[in-house]
């Protein structure tokens, strides 16, 4: 196509058979006498006004001036710039003006009403191109087919363009995104007018797909249209509305959407992204429409008839779909529609949850259950290192009681043992020694610690796999919309296929392959859907949220300061093998620092030495601790049983308080080996403790310093697997051109596209697993830059740079 930039010329033996078959091509083309004139001038109508006829007009104009020179030195004079008043007289009247102007060369007619004069005219003095042919057999529009098999106007002086199409197959394909019987088709008011056989022509189309059409013109307004539409209207056809200003245009998409009526674009792909529901056209292409009347005029002034020319302008067709206009009028396209079409604004606009990398670590980690049950195992064992504390601390116990005896027993006591008997006591205790109560405590705090950094584990777990699953998501994205676009590919690829098959020069098994290779590409688009949705319902749970509810993503900027390892980074410390191993060496020292495996590992340790110590000292060291009690009694009944005056012994009372204070000593001298085997046994426990640490400090290096080397591997391979993406373009580009002239076969063909694929994956896949890389060394080394507040990222960049000057790099670059 033209424009395409992707289409370079390479020296290569597929390019020098293409340039061979130009010229034994341009060999065959006869001679023929060129316009005389110097300059010549070109006069063009217009039906009428337009807001885009400065922007037609200037397009062609380039198109022509830019093909036809050296050769040809083409002009347009401003005086030969006719609009006429969307009337066929006034149409008339502009063309006749400019066919008998003898200043005028070539007439160019820009619309289907000025067009259809000159067609209809008996003899035309001057050779005309009319651009804007709607349907040339329902006008009855002169049309031969040449030997070669293209068709023509046969008529002297007279080319001109008509949109080649299938009505029948676009309504069968309109029908799939929505299913509809009667179609009201919104006409310009002044074509219809001008070529009334279109209206028949537009009802005889619906009756051959079993429909019904109704026709509804429309001016400059439409308010009058809207008005008009039949009340039974199932889908509306918007055919292109010339008359009508932008902003009437956009009130008819809001009423249509408000009507929850299904309407369909003929322009294309532009009005369905302002809100029509689809059309079965990309745009069309002006610029191309520009460049086949531009050869036209440079094949008339090189002296070739017009009427010798071709009239077909097949135009690129491509399912468009806008989804939010479906979501608002209630339409819910099939698979087959949802595989196959571009689908405009498919992100539902009424999500409000978007999210990026880091928000999606922050979120893990503030809603993940698991790291919420850890929050509570870190609380509770801030209640234990609390309760082991208390033992070294003064302990008070308070306690009473009331006894009662029969009368009798009392009195045969001699008032020794009154009926009634109150006591209250209050009791002090305090460990003055104690090496296992203090070992305890520390031991606890130890203990504690332990469990903090086995929350920064997970902690780091949870921000990495989410950071992870919302890396996968993104990659799926773009994995499904890599598999819809090379689906695009293959229907272009069976259009050419068909085309091909018009003019003889394919077989109809080329076409049914095409066909075949739809069907695995609309399995492979599926497949991709599947996966998007598998990897997003993957973060959600890490989330914590609704597993299928929708979010907006955002993509990583490689530049980020948070990613640690980003560009600049990138650029300044591992473009080079030494720099890159002491980037390695300083981030081994920051994870074996910073590592909550090995924190743990010291708290346990820690631990172990404190117990191994009380166990040594339990051999000697008692325990030793103070008390006191007092105790109040209170006694009634008993003592007036007996006068003591009779009693041959004399009975002093009780004073009624009782008090006791005293200090105690303990030393287990023999427990039967106990204390040995728990000595021998600790220290056992101690030596594996540093053992693990060691095998574990061993694992993070590993792990870390082979995450980085992948990670280097991994974004060396972003702009390589680009540059071969670029490529495998290229050469599709060369492979379908070579395709289109007959001179590789359809296996080329899907070759290179398949290539092309893998390519476009592959680049795609090289940035996702250089991110994915990054968060693994993140999680290696024991931070998230992703949480790191910006005075943290300069200390960590300050570390980077004083690590590199205490290594010998003083001239290194600065991130």
């Amino acid at each position: 196509m033209a424009g395409d930039s992707r289409r370079r010329p390479a020296f290569a033996p597929l390019t020098c058979v293409l340039l061979a078959l130009v010229l034994l091509a341009g060999a065959a083309v006869p001679a023929y006498a060129q316009m005389s004139c110097d300059p010549c001038a070109v006069g063009v109508v217009f039906d009428g006004p337009w807001e885009r006829n400065d922007e037609l007009r200037a397009g062609f104009e380039e198109e022509i001036e830019a093909l036809a020179a050296p050769r040809f030195e083409v002009v347009f004079p401003a005086a030969a710039r006719r609009v006429a008043d969307w009337t066929l007289e006034g149409a008339r009247e502009a063309v006749e003006a400019l066919l008998g102007d003898p200043g005028i060369d070539i007439v160019l007619t820009y619309g289907p009403v000025a067009s259809s004069h000159v067609i209809n005219r008996a003899g035309l003095p001057k050779p005309v191109v009319a651009a804007f042919v709607l349907d040339p057999q329902a006008q009855g529009f002169p049309l031969e087919t040449t030997a070669a098999g293209e068709r023509v106007s046969g008529v002297p002086n007279l080319a001109y363009i008509t949109f080649t199409g299938d009505r029948t197959d676009e309504i069968r394909r309109l029908r799939e995104v929505v299913p509809f019987v009667r179609l009201t088709y919104l006409a310009n008011e002044a074509l219809l007018a001008a070529v009334p056989v279109l209206e028949a022509n537009l009802r005889r189309g619906m009756q051959q797909v079993g429909g019904e059409a109704a026709i509804v013109r429309v001016g400059t307004s439409i308010d009058a249209a809207l008005a008009a539409l039949p009340p039974e209207t199932e889908a509306v056809y918007v055919t292109p509305l010339t008359q009508l200003p932008a902003g009437e245009f956009d009130r008819l998409v809001r009423a249509l959407i408000e009507r929850r009526l299904p309407a369909f674009s003929y322009w294309g792909r532009s009005e369905v992204d302002l809100g029509l529901l689809a059309s079965v056209y990309l745009d069309t292409d002006m610029r191309r429409l520009g460049r086949r009347v531009a050869l036209h005029v440079q094949r008339i002034l090189a002296g070739e008839d017009a009427g010798d020319l071709p009239v077909d302008f097949r135009r690129n067709r491509r399912l468009t779909v806008n989804m939010a206009t479906a979501r608002a009028i209630g339409a819910h396209p099939d698979w087959r529609v949802m595989t196959e079409a571009e689908l405009l604004h498919n992100e539902p606009t009424n999500v409000t949850r978007r999210l990026s990398l880091a928000s999606a670590a922050r979120e893990a980690v503030a809603a993940n259950l698991d790291l919420a049950a850890a929050d509570r195992t870190v609380a509770a064992g801030r209640q234990a290192v609390r309760a082991a504390r208390a033992a070294l601390r003064p302990q008070i116990t308070a306690s009473g009681g009331v006894e009662t005896i029969d009368r009798d027993r009392a009195e045969s006591s001699f008032g020794l043992q009154p009926v009634w008997t109150s006591a209250g006591s209050v009791g002090v205790s305090q460990l003055l020694y104690s090496d296992g109560a203090r070992a305890r405590a520390t031991i606890e705090r130890h203990v504690q610690t332990s469990r903090e950094q086995a929350r920064e584990e997970l902690r780091l777990d949870v921000a990495h796999g989410a950071a992870v699953g919302y890396l996968d998501v993104l990659r799926a994205r773009t994995f499904e919309r890599i598999q819809r676009e090379n689906l695009t590919l293959t229907r272009s690829n069976l259009e050419l296929a068909q085309s091909r098959r018009r003019i003889g020069v394919a077989r109809a098994s080329e076409v049914i392959r095409w066909e075949n290779q739809i069907a695995i590409n609309r399995r492979d688009v599926i497949e991709a859907g599947a996966a998007r949705s598998v990897a997003e319902i993957a973060l959600n749970r890490l989330l914590h949220r609704p597993l299928e509810e929708p979010f907006a993503t955002a993509e990583v900027d490689l530049d980020d300061p948070a990613l640690l390892a980003n560009t600049a980074t990138v650029d300044a410390y591992i473009d080079n093998p030494f720099a890159f191993a002491i980037f390695r060496d300083f981030m081994t020292a920051e994870a074996l620092e910073q590592s909550p495996e090995l924190r743990q590992l010291d708290a346990a340790i820690a631990a172990g030495e404190r117990t191994a110590l009380a166990a040594r000292r339990a051999l000697w060291a008692p325990t030793v601790a103070a008390g006191g009690d007092l105790t109040a009694l209170q006694t009634a009944g008993g003592l007036d049983a007996a006068d003591p005056a009779d009693l041959p012994f004399p009975i002093t009372r009780p004073n009624p308080l009782n008090w006791s204070v005293g200090v105690s000593a303990s030393l287990p001298l023999f427990t039967g080996g106990a204390r040995r085997a728990e000595r021998t046994r600790a220290a056992e426990e101690l030596d594996e403790l540093r053992l693990t640490r060691r095998a574990v400090a061993e694992r993070v290096e590993q792990r870390l310093r082979s995450v980085l080397h992948r990670a280097g591997a991994s974004y060396a391979g972003i702009d390589l697997a680009a540059d071969a993406a670029d490529a495998a373009r290229r050469n599709l580009a060369l492979i379908t051109d070579a395709y289109e002239q007959g001179v590789l076969s359809i296996l080329d063909l899907i070759d290179a596209q398949n290539a092309a694929l893998v390519a476009e994956q592959s680049a795609a896949t090289a940035v996702y697993d250089y991110l994915i890389d990054l968060m693994d060394s993140h999680r290696a080394s024991g931070r998230f830059g992703l949480f790191m507040e910006p005075a943290g990222l300069a200390a960590f960049a300050d570390r980077l740079r004083a690590f590199f000057r205490d290594a010998g790099y003083e001239t290194g670059p600065r991130p």
